[in-house]
């Protein structure tokens, strides 16, 4: 199974959740996609119980990362994953080959520089743009997945200080209009990277204007914004204008587009 297949299967069984107007019960196997989505990604994992994952770990440490960025306080990463898997990631951290403007990603409990390293988040960027998703020229060899993941602190974190502090830099417009090819792992992290790239795009610029990239975009990204609950109900009225764009397949998750769409416009369950 691919990472759009992962994503695929995590969002339908959000939606039935949605649909039943029940908490959605996180599935142990598609659990990294359930964490990089959920509005609690903490009481996702306790609910999950889920075994020692280390794929899991590496993405909450990534969400622990942004709420500190986003100035949010929460549960230390410690005692959310325990001793035993904390250690684990740890050790990760310390085999990994981060360049010296990323080694405070080490610290799972630390604190961001200040200010925060803008010009090494873009260069994060164009590298991955580069050799993961192959999306501009570069000097280095293409990415295997092992690099991939071992680089997503560090992409995460980049993106997060472009939404932050530069917007409107265009690494997130290509960002979201790049996808990767078929290579995409199980843990679908770099779908993850693009769907939050194009959330940044809907809070700049407003679904009306994204809404004209709709023929451009995966359905999965457009599903997972929506299932984000941070849409209006003007927003979802832009995104069902522009849909017919966008046709239903019946492939890549385009019915559950439509019908999520549908659903919180008729329940009245969009953000008012």
């Amino acid at each position: 199974m691919c990472g759009y297949c992962t994503e695929h299967s995590a969002f339908a069984a959000h939606l039935v959740a949605l649909e039943a107007r029940v908490p959605l019960a996180p599935d142990p196997l598609l659990l990294p996609v359930h964490l990089q989505e959920a509005t609690d990604w903490q009481q996702t994992w306790l609910r999950a119980a889920a075994p020692d994952d280390p794929v899991a770990a590496i993405v909450m440490l990534c969400r622990a990362w942004t709420d500190r960025l986003d100035g949010k306080t929460g549960t230390p990463l410690r005692d959310v994953l325990g001793p035993a898997l904390h250690e684990r990631l740890q050790q990760w951290l310390a085999a990994c080959d981060l360049p010296d403007a990323w080694a405070w990603l080490r610290h799972t409990e630390g604190e961001p520089p200040h200010p925060l390293p803008l010009d090494d988040a873009r260069d994060a960027l164009d590298a991955y743009l580069a050799g993961w998703l192959l999306a501009q020229e570069g000097t280095s060899p293409a990415w295997d997945e092992a690099l991939l993941h071992e680089r997503l602190p560090q992409l995460s974190v980049a993106l997060d200080i472009l939404r932050r502090d530069a917007p409107d830099d265009d690494r997130i417009h290509r960002l979201a209009l790049s996808s990767p090819g078929t290579g995409s792992p199980f843990s679908a992290i770099d779908l993850w990277l693009q769907r939050r790239a194009v959330r940044a795009l809907v809070a700049r610029q407003g679904m009306a204007s994204v809404a004209t990239l709709v023929d451009r975009l995966r359905s999965p990204i457009l599903l997972a914004a929506v299932l984000h609950g941070e849409m209006d109900h003007h927003d979802l009225l832009h995104l069902q204008a522009a849909l017919p764009g966008h046709p239903d397949t019946g492939s890549e998750g385009a019915h559950n587009l439509h019908a999520a769409v549908a659903l919180l416009l008729e329940s009245g369950m969009a953000v008012q």
